[in-house]
This record gives structure tokens, sequence and C-alpha cells, in this order.
């Protein structure tokens, strides 16, 4: 990449203004291809000209030069003291567009406050406004400093120029006062190729390959692809071109190209996380604490202990998630904190501490950086090339905004953050490049350039000619006067043939190229080149990789034999293997947000209530002794008891009338049953099959009149005996109850307001309520025996790992691993 002109009779004592910073780099590397070793000579655009020359004839100035950024703010700052309340980045924009307009162009703001058009006033009392507010300031702007130098014009030697399309009224009248000389641009007639496609995909896709083809030839060449819509294109051009180059993951410095734009820093990651940060210290003083802003702290990288408590900081999430709320209390949080004890350490130190509710911005700025500092932020973990120069610019950018903290009063902490946020969202940041032979640019960067090779995308009549495009907030007519761009047809014209002019001299040979579409959008040529209206027939290459079966069905020995969820995981190892080795990953599985409590919860009220209810009324002679009054009152009583700790709401209500219809129904049912007595409620018991270990809880224990004993597992939803009768025991919960704890008889009692019904098997029939005959029950000894086969096989089965994705019937319903299941559903 170079600059097309005749250097030969600059020294390096010379001073070259160039139209941007691409030329400068541009000039740099000809200047050195040209003259060796000799030193550079002072190469500089034109916002750089004017600073580095104020700065030269008034050293010792007690004004003030502020960045543009800083401009955009006391700008910002004017508007709304004046009434505009809200001014989002695109108002803002416009109005800084607009005055440098007028001040390029030498707009008076008076012509404009004479104007009958509202917004041209209001625009021109904005800018009186920050012109005062500098000068009670003692700042300057960029816009300020050509008058100062013309003071002193006669001090300063003549600049060569470069790369100015045409000079603004500006300019002329500085350097025509300083005098200057043009190192005229050397325009060549390229031999051009101009090719049509059918899409912008198969436009730019073509393009990356043959400058990969290129690159790959000769890898010293320089080699420029130009896309006038760049901005807008730009996650299209940076997919394809990583695809083609196959290197997502590669640091912008190693790649062979270098895309030249830049994100704002608030839409990198790294500073996304940091401002998140900061979000969550704020919620964490005032505890309402945000889901989605904890979420996105917790599982940040870039914190404290984030590698050491990745697990439990991502169930962490799971459980808020859980919750399906926007917002949450430090006291609902804490009690899930025990297995994140960095995390916690660093939410108890942010949550304590006191700050003030308003105070500068530069105490607030140093606060952030306390915040950041509590929690380790970007000093735990290798920060990436890219990631450290952001981290960098970010702190850069901190400083220059305590500039503004001069300025401004008090403000609270939330107003702090906006700040800081609004801030970095205009900072644009591109991480800086290696020796990239292949430069992706805009067209405005690449005129005035020389490459060995060039492709212009995009050559649709939407880039050239230019469309009319009036200034917002200037009247068209003083637009037209003094010469705005694109303000009439004649300039569109004259701009449009330099523009061509200057693409066409970009190389040798230039390839011109336009689509016919750009996603859903039909476009035309541009009528300033001439293109074939067939499309090139452009055949997409794939790689197709044949696909390969790996046989994985058994795991690792199971070593520890003492599990949790043993029932479960039986159930599961039984239904289908890969089902129960899951369960040894130990996947925390949580409930759908709903709405009201949960099948669970509800499951769990009707348990505890009748567990306080049997507690009570241990045999039926107690039972029958109540008359319906008194049993009433008691199931009410219970049943509130069980639902003691849910807070106070129109569900619980709900809940409490249905769960008392429920259990009315069961005890009349209770009342027709042979005597009993209730030995145990809720009994939790060491059970073993097989040698697998592990704990299970019996919901009731009966003891009926013939010294029977029954076991009872209450079930809210529906049930059969088909799920444990049978060669395939789907619900093995009763079987392993009755292999390890003496009983002569199981049942389930179903609990819906559909149907109350006691469904088991007995050694006694007597012992339970009538029961249907089912074919494949077998007699309680023979059925106690099968089951302590299929269980005892089970077992074996998950200790030795066994895996294999066969599941039975109805077996991948509720299944909760389909992530890690590939079976065909």
């Amino acid at each position: 990449m170079w600059i097309n002109a005749d250097i030969s009779n600059i020294s390096q004592n010379s001073t070259i203004i160039l139209a941007n910073n691409r030329q400068v780099l541009a000039f740099s590397r000809t200047w050195g291809r040209q003259n060796d070793n000799c030193s550079l000579p002072n190469a500089v655009s034109w916002q750089q000209y004017l600073r580095q020359t104020w700065q030269a004839l008034d050293p010792n100035t007690t004004k003030r030069l502020i960045s543009n950024k800083l401009g955009r703010a006391l700008i910002q700052r004017s508007m709304q003291k004046l009434g505009q309340l809200k001014v989002d980045s695109q108002l803002l924009n416009e109005v800084v567009k607009n005055n440098d307009y007028c001040s390029a162009h030498l707009i008076d703001y008076a012509q404009l406050s004479q104007s009958n058009i509202n917004i041209s006033k209001a625009f021109a009392a904005w800018m009186e406004d920050y012109q005062q507010r500098k000068q009670q300031n003692n700042l300057l702007d960029i816009n300020d400093l050509p008058a100062l130098i013309s003071q002193h014009s006669d001090k300063l030697d003549k600049p060569y120029i470069y790369g100015f399309k045409t000079l603004t009224p500006t300019q002329e009248l500085l350097l025509g006062k300083i005098g200057y000389q043009t190192l005229d641009f050397t325009a060549t007639t390229a031999d051009n190729d101009k090719l049509t496609f059918a899409n912008t995909d198969d436009e730019v896709l073509q393009a990356t390959l043959w400058a990969k083809g290129l690159h790959e030839q000769q890898a010293d060449r320089q080699i420029a692809v130009v896309c006038p819509n760049l901005n807008a294109n730009h996650q299209q051009i940076k997919s394809i071109f990583a695809q083609v180059f196959d290197n997502e993951l590669v640091e912008t410095g190693q790649k062979s190209y270098n895309i030249s734009l830049g994100l704002a820093l608030t839409d990198y990651p790294l500073i996304r996380h940091l401002l998140a940060v900061l979000q969550l210290c704020g919620q964490l003083q005032k505890n309402r604490i945000s889901t989605e802003t904890f979420n996105s702290v917790i599982t940040s990288p870039y914190i404290s202990g984030a590698q050491n408590e990745r697990a439990p900081r991502c169930l962490l999430v799971n459980r808020v998630l859980s919750w399906a709320q926007t917002h949450f209390s430090l006291a609902k949080l804490q009690k899930h904190l025990e297995a994140t004890k960095q995390a916690s350490a660093l939410i108890e130190t942010i949550a304590t501490q006191k700050t003030p509710a308003k105070q500068s911005l530069e105490q607030w700025l140093n606060l952030f950086d306390d915040y950041l500092e509590a929690f380790g932020f970007a000093g735990s973990r290798s920060l990436s090339s890219t990631e450290f120069q952001l981290f960098n610019k970010y702190q850069l950018e901190r400083y220059e905004l305590n500039q503004l903290a001069q300025l401004d009063e008090k403000i609270s902490e939330s107003a702090a953050l906006f700040e800081l946020q609004s801030w970095l969202a205009q900072v644009i940041f591109q991480a800086q490049s290696g020796k990239n032979q292949i430069q992706v640019l805009g067209s405005l960067e690449a005129e005035g350039l020389v490459f060995d090779d060039a492709w212009v995308l995009g050559m649709s009549a939407d880039f050239l000619p230019n469309t009319l495009n009036m200034p917002r907030f200037i009247p068209s007519d003083i637009a037209q006067n003094h010469q705005i761009p694109h303000s009439n047809f004649a300039l569109i014209e004259t701009d449009s043939i330099n523009t061509l002019n200057n693409l066409n001299s970009l190389a040798q040979k230039v390839i011109f190229s336009y689509a016919k579409t750009h996603f859903a959008s039909e476009q035309q040529s541009s009528p300033m080149l001439k293109f074939d209206t067939d499309a090139i027939k452009f055949e997409h290459q794939f790689t197709h990789h044949k696909l390969q079966s790996l046989t994985n069905e058994r795991a690792v020995a199971l070593v520890d034999k003492q599990i949790k969820s043993g029932v479960a995981v039986l159930k599961n190892q039984m239904a289908c293997e890969f089902k129960g080795f899951a369960m040894r990953l130990k996947i925390q599985s949580f409930d759908e947000p709903h709405i009201g409590l949960s099948r669970m919860e509800q499951g769990s009220i009707v348990h505890s209530a009748l567990q306080y209810l049997y507690e009570q009324i241990s045999t039926k002679e107690a039972l029958l002794a109540l008359n319906d009054a008194d049993l009433e009152a008691l199931i009410e009583q219970k049943i509130a008891q069980a639902l003691h700790y849910y807070p106070s709401s129109g569900f619980k209500k709900n809940e409490q009338q249905r769960v008392a219809k429920i259990i009315h129904n069961f005890m009349q049912i209770d009342r027709q049953r042979e005597d009993f007595l209730v030995l145990t409620t809720e009994e939790k018991i060491d059970a073993d099959i097989g040698g697998l270990q592990f704990e299970v809880k019996l919901d009731r224990l009966d003891e009926m009149g013939n010294g029977d004993r029954i076991i009872f597992d209450y079930k809210t939803g529906n049930s059969s005996k088909n799920d444990w009768c049978g060669a395939i025991i789907k619900e093995p919960q009763l079987p392993i109850y009755a292999i390890n704890k003496a009983a002569q008889g199981v049942a389930f009692i179903q609990l819906n307001a559909d149907k109350i019904s006691i469904k088991g098997l007995a050694k006694n029939q007597d012992s339970l309520p009538k029961q249907r005959p089912h074919k494949e029950c077998l007699q309680w000894d023979e059925q106690i025996e099968l089951w302590h086969k299929l269980l005892q096989t089970a077992s074996v089965d998950f200790q030795a790992g066994c895996a294999a994705v066969a599941p039975n019937k109805g077996a991948c319903d509720y299944c909760d691993f389909d992530s890690l299941c590939r079976v065909n559903k």
C-alpha cells in the first residue's frame, strides 16, 4: 500500500498534510521504500496538523484543547439545557456533523438563527450555548484552531498536501495564507474487469477466494478489497473471510488480511462484562439484583475464581433462572452461595460497602476502579492480544472522561455509570494488525492509495453516483451556497467522477463488481460503469466429510457404591442404560419456570399435610372417632401447617382448597379399610440393591389387624400396577421398599382431583381394599423374587458402566439428557 505521487522533492524537514490516517501510513511506507533509512518527514492528517501547529505556536497557553469526544459531551449538555431532554447517539452524531459543516464551510450561526426553520434555530441556539460553555471554561476544540493559527501564518513553513478531492473553505483560507504545494495524484488508466453476480454472498466469496489465491502465489503482494458499504456489510464480509481463510479463532495481528473497520468499545465482550460488573455492584448495594446482570457477571471469565468455580457458578445461574424473576434480593441468593466461596466473598464485600447518594464523576470513576479491583477484573486470566489492547484502551478513555468531571456537579451512581457507558459507546476501536498484505477497506480510505491488485465490490447505483443528501439542521439554500458536499447535483457529479477516477487508479488492474441482489433487495449496477446483465454462474464448492460411527457403550466401573437418588438411578438404568449412566455425571436439573406452585411443590404439600395428619391420627379407631366437623377442622389445620412457609397469595389460597378436597375424599376411603395402625410416616431407611447403597423415604407404613405390614406411597399423578408388575419395572420405588423393609404388601395411594384409589399387591388379599386381578402380577413371594432379580441386574449393570443407548418404549418422553444423547426421536 503506497501513495501514487512523486515525492522526490520532499526532504526530511518537510511537512506533508494527507487526507486521512490511512494515507499517512501509506506515505510512510512509500517514503521508506524510496529513501531507505532516511528520517521520515512530518506526515500528518489535517487534524493532526492543526493540533501540532497550534501547540508549537502557543506552548504556554492557558486554554485547554478538548478532544472530539469531550466536545460531543458538552454539546449534549447544551442541548439538554435548552430543552432537548432526549439526545440519542444518532441525533448527537447529526448535530456534530452539522457543526463541523458550519466550521469547514464558514457558515455563521446567525444565518441559521435568522432562518424561518425551527430546527435550524434550535441548532443555532445549541451551538451558541456550546461556544459560551467553552469560553467560560477556557476551552478550545479542533474547529477553533484554523482561525487561531491563521493569525501566525507568517511564522509557518509551506506544507505539502495530498489526497484531498477538494479543500473546504476553511482549509483554503488557512492554507492560502500559509502557502502550500500539492503532491499531485498520478491518475492511471487501469485495465479493468467488470463482473456481475447473482447476490452479494457470491460476490464477496469470489473476491475473498481471489485475494487468497493471489496471496498464496506471492505472499508480499499488496492486495485491496474495497467495499463502499463496509460499515453496513461488516459482519457478512468478516464471516466470509474467516470461513475462506479458516482463521476464526486467530488473533487479528496474525491474520493475512485486515478488515479496516472498528467497533464501538461497548460492542466488545470484555467491555460489556466490565460494565456489567459495575452495574451489579450498584444493584447489590440497593439490594435489587437483575437476573440478567447477575448471570452475566457470575459466569464472566474475567473475574476472580472464574476457572476454579466454573461448574458451581453455572449451576447457580440455572438456580437463579428457575426462579423466573427479573429481579431478586440478596437474601434469596445467599443460601445458594455455599459452593461458590470466592463469588460469595466478592458479593459480600460489595454489598456491605457504603457509598454516598451523590458525588463527583471523578469520585465515582475512582470507586468504579475499586469495584473492578475487588472483582479481580481482567487480572485472573491471561488476556489475548486484543483483550489486552481493549483493557488498555478502556483505561485511557476512563482517564479522558475524568476531564468531564471538572465541568460537572455531583451526580448519582447510575448517572455516572450512564456517562461512562455513553462515553465508551462513541469510542471506535480496532485491534492493532500486523503486516497484513490484504487490506479490506472502505472507498474513502482507499482513495489516493496504490496496490498491486485491487477489487472494488458493491458498484451499484446506490454507491455511484451519490444521492442528494442535505444536512438536517442547515437550510438547503445555505448548504448549496456554501458548497456542502452532496447538497446539489453538480457537486455530486464532480465528486462521483473523482471517486471513480481514484478507484480506477488503485492498481494496474482493478476488478469492479456488483450483485443483482443484496439479501432480499434487488440492486441496479452503477450507470457510471457498464456491466453484463447476466450474472456469473458461481458454483459453491463444499467439502463433504464422511460421518464416522463410534461404539461407546461402556464407561469405567463405578468406584463409590454410596450414591444419591438411588431410586431414580435404577429407574433410568432399566429404562435406558445411557440414561442411567448419565446420572453418574451429577447433572442438576431444574423445574421449568411456572406460574403459581409447581407440580413438585403441590406434591410436597400433600405429603406434608398427610404426614402431620397421621402423626396425630394413628389408627382407624381414632379416625372414626372424629365427626365430620372435627375432621374438617383438623384437615384445615394440617394443610395450613404444610403451607406455612409459602407467601400469601391467591395461588396459596387455591391450593389450600384443592388439597382440602383431595384429603377429605381420601379420609372417606381410609375409614372403610380394615383396622390399621400407622407405624411410621416419611421414614428414612438405608437401601442396598446388589451392593449399591442409598437412602429412601417411605411415605407411610401401616400394620393391619391381621399383623401384615403394608408400605404405602402417595402419588398425586396417575399410577398403575403395570409400572412394576411384569418383566420390565418402570417405577421401581415400591419394589425397592419391599426388598429392603420387611413387609407383606405394597400399594400406591393415588391422590388427585379426578380419582382417589389404592392400587397394590399383598400377600394377604384382605390387607388391601379389593383389587382387580392383574395378569402380570405374581403371588407375593414370587413377585418379591422377580423384583430382586430385575433390580439386582440393573444395579450390577449400572456399577459396571453399561451405557448403551437402547431406550425402552416411553423412556425418551421426559428425558433430561437430550443434549447428551443422539437417539433419533
